[in-house]
């Protein structure tokens, strides 16, 4: 039995609604991705320097590869369960479109603020 369990004896266990012990992995399995990815970025920084460094003394003409730094990591596409999108505010929204209404802002500023699935063709 781990420590963490000392205090929840098996018969608590039983009669704990499976719901709750979903949460809990669920809870459980964010905080481990979120560490691997904490421990993960040092060395994921360091990859993409020394792809840009590689490409540099590679000699080509082309442009160096633009690479985001989530790549590398072990999960790069986790975000906390609790996170907003990645998106503005409703109340920022709000202002942005008022202000775009008003001609106070250009469109292309606008569309720039916005997320991809905001954005009306």
């Amino acid at each position: 039995m781990s420590p963490l369990g000392s205090d929840f004896p098996r018969e608590r266990f039983l009669r704990t609604p499976v719901s709750t012990i979903r949460w809990v992995l669920a809870q459980l399995s964010d905080r481990e991705q979120a560490e691997a990815n904490l421990n993960a970025l040092p060395v994921a920084r360091l990859t993409q320097i020394l792809i840009q460094i590689a490409h540099g003394f590679s000699g080509s003409k082309r442009q160096a590869p633009k690479l985001e730094t989530k790549e590398f990591l072990p999960y790069p596409n986790w975000r906390p369960a609790n996170a907003e999108a990645d998106g503005p505010s409703q109340p920022t929204r709000f202002v942005l479109t008022e202000l775009a209404k008003r001609h106070a802002l250009p469109m292309h500023v606008f569309a720039a603020l916005m997320t991809p699935a905001e954005r009306r063709p």
